[in-house]
């Protein structure tokens, strides 16, 4: 089963920052988040800003695999030294609440992958596909895939989707030495250029509610994403193909990102979430 979610002691510290130090603040905690990365036992961290939930703080959770070793971060003169380094950006009273065991993780990214396939290579391209879902599995942070074969009039590539929890978790799958097995063995079905879109960080898309203060559930999240988002990749590609056809891959990806959180962003997200309310807020 994929590891959705790191789980296992935690600490929740909560601070308010001086106004209009909010940048330096962001920087600082970049570093003691850096420093936590660091030691024994460490699963994971995340900042959230001021939010429904805890307006006017900004709130840190910490995960490690045992109580000694998140005791052994917090007691650490590394720790102390990188707070009282911070202390001007912050007032004075800080709180912290430890948790035993806490899920947390970061938002999810969505990655989509499209490449075209000839027709006479289809099964042997489905058997492949097995084989990197059960590769991605193998990952820290993988969410899940789907295979969606070509439709006609439709869609004319091979697209797989896949989800992890953090775009370090998509980063660490997309520089492995597993993911580079796996194009070798690829490449020969793979007809022209593959076109990868990149989209995470749904927390905009989501606002939280007094009601609903997380925001709604991640898997409800990362479908309503993929409702928009598989069409769009799919329309930006087609378009891209015909109007740029011999674009460089480098540019290709970056157009088809910037493209695609634009469409998401401004048109796309708030008609889905509108049209879903009532089922993401359940």
């Amino acid at each position: 089963m994929p590891n959705q979610e790191a789980s296992g002691p935690t600490v929740i510290v909560a601070r308010r920052v001086l106004p209009g130090r909010e940048d330096e603040y962001r920087s600082w905690h970049e570093r003691i988040q850096r420093a936590a990365g660091s030691f024994p036992g460490y699963l994971s961290s995340e900042l959230q800003p001021p939010a429904a939930a805890h307006p006017g703080e900004w709130v840190t959770v910490y995960s490690f695999a045992t109580a000694a070793e998140l005791d052994s971060w917090l007691a650490s003169d590394e720790r102390r030294e990188i707070a009282a380094a911070g202390a001007h950006l912050i007032e004075p009273d800080v709180r912290e609440q430890h948790v035993a065991a806490l899920r947390t993780a970061p938002e999810p990214v969505t990655v989509v992958f499209s490449q075209a396939i000839d027709r006479d290579s289809y099964q042997a391209f489905t058997v492949l596909y097995e084989d990197v879902a059960d590769r991605m599995h193998a990952f820290p942070g993988f969410l899940g895939s789907d295979f969606f074969p070509p439709v006609d009039g439709v869609q004319e590539e091979h697209v797989i989707v896949a989800s992890f929890a953090s775009r370090s978790d998509l980063d660490r799958w997309l520089q492995s030495d597993s993911r580079r097995e796996w194009l070798d063995s690829a490449t020969r079905l793979i007809e022209g250029e593959r076109t990868m879109n990149v989209v995470g960080g749904f927390g905009g898309w989501f606002p939280a509610a007094p009601s609903l203060p997380q925001g709604p559930k991640r898997w409800k999240q990362a479908v309503a994403v993929l409702l928009a988002l598989y069409p769009t990749s799919l329309v930006i590609t087609a378009v891209r193909s015909r109007v740029a056809p011999d674009m460089n891959m480098v540019t290709a990806v970056l157009v088809a990102n910037v493209l695609g959180v634009a469409v998401l962003s401004f048109f796309l997200m708030p008609i889905v979430t509108r049209w879903l309310d009532t089922w993401l807020s359940r």
